[in-house]
């Protein structure tokens, strides 16, 4: 492990003081279960912490990048930036299910479920920078890893999907889309939400996400491009 380790420090542009961080940073809770004899702890701490560092470093990116923007225009750029797809491609970029330690009947799972979980490694890694070296190393890594996409962003607000799907649907039927919760997973502090977009008892489109505002925005986007789709036909 401890080459391993070497490699994905290599990976990140920095060397634990504490490499005991970044194994538990690595152990998902279906490992520490099946190894309670000489494993304590798994990452689901080091993810809550992560999740807040993480969102405190973008925010700070963010504000020096668009001194120029309102709090909304921020919250905004922010949701597309740690959402669980991005999160999901900057673990795959970092090849962290090579390094991720979880049960057998996890390791057996379908590659999109094994990258959910890479996903939330993700944040308990950097939350584990963030306990050994502290928030300006954390922020450090984050914009090494996210600059990719906060080059790219531009200062245009990100689409409002649900603001979108209302207007086509007033104008195209006279009536208004209603959004139900359809199902919560996850931990508390970290909850996935599947959200449907329906109108009358016509469900026009469901997303997940990890607020129920991104989720509904997601279900609004799906549902206006077959909405779109259909009407061109």
């Amino acid at each position: 492990m401890e080459k391993d380790l070497e490699e994905l420090e290599k990976r990140l542009g920095i060397t634990f003081q504490k490499k005991e961080l970044l194994k538990r940073a690595l152990t998902h809770s279906s490992y520490r279960i099946a190894h309670r004899e000489e494993v304590s702890e798994d990452n689901e701490k080091l993810e809550f912490i992560g999740d807040a560092v993480l969102n405190l470093c973008i925010s700070l990116l963010l504000y020096e990048k668009f001194p120029q923007d309102r709090e909304g225009d921020l919250t905004k750029k922010r949701s597309y930036l740690v959402c669980k797809e991005r999160l999901i491609k900057v673990a795959e970029k970092l090849g962290i299910l090579d390094f991720l330690l979880m049960g057998r009947r996890e390791k057996a799972l379908e590659m999109k479920s094994k990258l959910n979980m890479a996903g939330r490694a993700l944040e308990a890694i950097i939350g584990a920078i963030y306990l050994d070296q502290g928030l300006e190393k954390a922020c450090e890594v984050v914009r090494s890893l996210f600059g990719k996409y906060l080059k790219t962003m531009r200062a245009s607000l990100l689409s409002d999907y649900k603001t979108k799907l209302q207007e086509f649907l007033q104008k195209e039927r006279g009536v208004i889309p209603i959004y139900e919760i359809v199902e919560i997973k996850g931990p508390p502090h970290k909850p996935e939400i599947e959200i449907a977009v329906k109108v009358g008892e016509e469900v026009l489109a469901t997303a997940k996400g990890l607020s129920r505002k991104e989720a509904e925005n997601l279900a609004a986007k799906k549902a206006l491009f077959k909405l779109k789709k259909f009407k061109k036909i």
